[in-house]
Order: structure tokens, then sequence, then C-alpha cells
């Protein structure tokens, strides 16, 4: 076995048998069920187009479940000082966070695909459309998980730049939420079209395109994900635990 996929399976374990694994998974799955049905029963039925639609608009509320996930995978460990001992046993960092990376994109993307197809079922069943599932419904559920476990990532990195959860989650909600409807009003105050362009290329809007099935958006979302790996990777190896 080599150093990397030791390491991969010592943060395997770790991710699985900690509770807040499981409160997350919970989570996910009871905010998708519930926003899948309700989504679903608002009163008219007949008002929503599909199934895919209600999946699709699940996304807003489980991405920032994704991103937490990411972030406490390791600033728990810098709370509970535990992270000394992991760079103990694992003197790379690089290779400590590169191991992390692998098992919460993993982790995340088969989590997010099951959570995913169980409120496809719900919306389908409440639509009456459980007979009419496509390909495309199939592959909406992939996209999702894809979107949710890149994102995951998008908040380890985070997490390993700001090692506070307080502070990744800050900068996590702002690129998330502020950032897209900042630069909007400086494009619309200043006329600069070129930062409505940008606007598509920051991770939530990304991520929607993405999600829709347009997957250059997804390599979009790759590279945020990488970047911010690339650089906790940076800062760690160039500071004190």
């Amino acid at each position: 076995m080599s150093a990397l996929a030791r390491v991969v399976s010592s943060e395997w374990l770790k991710i699985r048998t900690v509770r807040s694994s499981l409160w997350f998974l919970g989570g996910a799955t009871a905010i998708m069920l519930l926003t899948s049905l309700l989504q679903a029963d608002d009163g008219d039925p007949s008002a929503v187009a599909s199934t895919a639609s209600v999946i699709g608009s699940t996304q807003y509320f489980v991405q920032f479940l994704a991103a937490a996930f990411g972030i406490l995978a390791i600033t728990a460990e810098f709370a509970s000082r535990s992270i000394t001992v992991t760079f103990a046993c694992t003197p790379s960092r690089t290779r400590v966070l590169s191991a992390k990376a692998l098992v919460v994109a993993a982790s995340v993307l088969v989590a997010g695909v099951a959570v995913a197809g169980l409120g496809l079922l719900a919306a389908a069943i409440r639509l009456g459309e459980l007979g009419d599932l496509t390909g495309d419904d199939v592959a909406l559920v992939l996209r999702l998980g894809v979107f949710l476990a890149l994102l995951a990532t998008v908040g380890l990195g985070f997490g390993g730049l700001f090692r506070r959860t307080a502070g990744a989650l800050s900068f996590v909600l702002f690129l998330l939420l502020l950032m897209p409807e900042l630069l909007g009003l400086l494009a619309q105050r200043f006329g600069w079209s070129w930062l409505e362009t940008a606007i598509d290329y920051t991770p939530a809007p990304a991520g929607y395109a993405l999600v829709e099935g347009d997957w250059l958006f997804g390599g979009v979302l790759l590279i945020w994900a990488v970047g911010l790996v690339a650089g906790a990777a940076w800062v760690l190896r160039r500071r004190d635990v």
C-alpha cells in the first residue's frame, strides 16, 4: 500500500466514525426529502413543471451542508488539536490535505447521489411521475452529487486556509451568496459587462449550471476546488499548527 493510500485509509476511518458525519447525512436527507415534497406539494401540484425541476430547486439548501461538512473535516481537528497527531504520523502536510480532499469528495459524492435519488423518488411519487423517470433524471442526480462533492472540497480548502470554522464558513457564505450579488451590483452601477460574465464563473452559479447539464462549469468548479486545496496546502506547509 502506498503512502497516500495509507493516509486516505486513515482519513476515511475518521470520517466514518465521527458522529458529525451521521448528523450531516441525516440533515441532508431530511432537507432533501422535505424540500422535494414541499416543492411538489405547494397547493397546486400542476404548477410544478416536472420532477427534475423539483430536485433542481433543492440544491440551494443542501449546498450549505456540503460546504460545512468540508470545512469541519479539517477545522474540527484544529479545534481539538488532534491535527498535531495527524501531522506527527504523516509529516507531509500536502499528502494529508490531498487525502482529506479525496475522502471528502468521494464521501459527499456517494452521499449526495444517494440523497438526491431519495428526493427524486419522493417527488416522483408525489407528482405521479414514478413511471416516467428517464435517464435524464438519473443524470441530474449524478450532476447534483458532483456539485455537492466539489463544493465540499471548496469548503475543505477554506478550512485549511483559515483553520477556524467560523472564519472559513464566513468566507464560504460570502463566496456563495454575496459575491454574485456584489459583482452584479458593480456591473449595473458602472456598466461593466465583463463583471456580469464573471458572475457565471463564481462557485454557486457555476454549480447551478453544472446541475442543469453544462459540464463545462463543472470544470470551473473543479478549478476552484483544486486551487483552494492547493492554496491551503501551501499555507499549511509554511506555518505551525
